[in-house]
């Protein structure tokens, strides 16, 4: 994602929802590389599932010092190295098996690059433990797709409120249709959206 990207989608939100004016002169988003550490990016992904920014961030670095994020170690982890990590029993059984895919094969994911957004997010979701906004996470962050949108998250669902004064979230089906308005750039909407709370995902 290029600083030329960004340029180009905050121009676009700016016209297409005048509202993002502000938000969007108060803060910069940075321009990032796409990750080619699948399986890093996955793990964190799938600690980051239903736990504030600031406890995934201090797990998923108690898990780096244990792992260095090397799937074969992972696996042989031990159920006391894997609650002093402070990760629940269900994410360890999740990581473990998401290990052992990288073990077995550890091309298994290469091609993702190649796939349209959709056909990513079949695939990852076909794995235990990730669902369709751990594999939203990682369009964006590991693939650098700029275009996502993900409703279920709830930093994004709390900065929408902040951003439209909203007393109550909408249905899903509302948010993603605002956030239509967006495209071709809803992740950098995203982007800004989290910047807004200062609460970006790990």
């Amino acid at each position: 994602m290029t600083e030329e990207v960004i340029i180009a989608a905050e121009i676009s939100l700016i016209e297409a929802d005048p509202l993002f004016g502000d938000v969007i002169k108060k803060q910069h988003i940075t321009p990032s590389e796409p990750s080619d550490d699948y399986f890093a990016s996955l793990v964190r992904s799938i600690i980051g599932q239903q736990v504030s920014v600031a406890a995934a961030r201090a797990i998923a670095q108690r898990f780096l010092e244990q792992t260095n994020m090397d799937a074969a170690k992972v696996i042989t982890l031990t159920d006391d190295q894997i609650k002093s990590v402070g990760l629940s029993r269900q994410k360890a059984s999740y990581i473990r098996d998401l290990a052992q895919h990288f073990v077995d094969d550890p091309e298994i994911y290469d091609h993702l690059e190649t796939l349209s957004d959709d056909d990513v997010i079949a695939e990852l979701t076909a794995v235990k433990g990730i669902g369709t906004w751990t594999a939203q996470m990682f369009l964006m962050f590991s693939l650098n797709r700029i275009d996502i949108f993900a409703p279920d998250d709830t930093g994004l669902q709390r900065a929408m409120m902040q951003l439209y004064k909203w007393d109550t979230l909408p249905p899903k089906k509302v948010l993603v249709v605002i956030a239509e308005k967006w495209q071709p750039y809803r992740t950098i909407a995203c982007m800004h959206l989290w910047h807004s709370l200062d609460n970006a995902p790990a």
